[in-house]
């Protein structure tokens, strides 16, 4: 019986996660969640969304001066964040991370783990209301 709920639940919550075209953060989702299946907690769609990005079915973006977002694409791609609003996008640049990460091999002692290529600016509704 757990298991079939866990089964709904995990449906549930990326059913949720699949609509939303944000990069939203596991708070974002359980708040999406929460609003029509209050019983589903918040650990069990933190939990979920983990699982999933360890598992590489998801992918888990650690942004700067921001908690873990999640995105649906798995694929490489960059990201670009309003500095103003958090707002995250996709960017679909040519990024060769491996070529990155070969040229940092063994910089000032570090062994590369990882290498996210991350624009930062102003959306258009931040910046226009920076300009007012």
């Amino acid at each position: 019986m757990n298991n079939k709920r866990n089964t709904l639940q995990k449906k549930i919550v990326f059913d949720a996660f699949e609509q939303m075209h944000n990069h939203p953060s596991a708070g974002m989702v359980y708040e999406k969640v929460n609003a029509e299946y209050p019983g589903i907690s918040k650990a069990t769609v933190y939990r979920l969304l983990s699982e999933a990005a360890d598992e590489g079915r998801i992918l888990r973006l650690k942004l700067s001066d921001s908690s873990d977002r999640y995105d649906v694409t798995t694929r490489k791609h960059c990201h670009i964040v309003c500095r103003g609003c958090g707002a995250v996008a996709d960017v679909d640049i040519d990024f060769d991370d491996e070529l990155f990460a070969k040229n940092a091999v063994g910089y000032e002692g570090f062994a590369v783990e990882e290498c996210r290529l991350e624009f930062s600016g102003l959306c258009g509704e931040c910046a226009k209301k920076e300009n007012n």
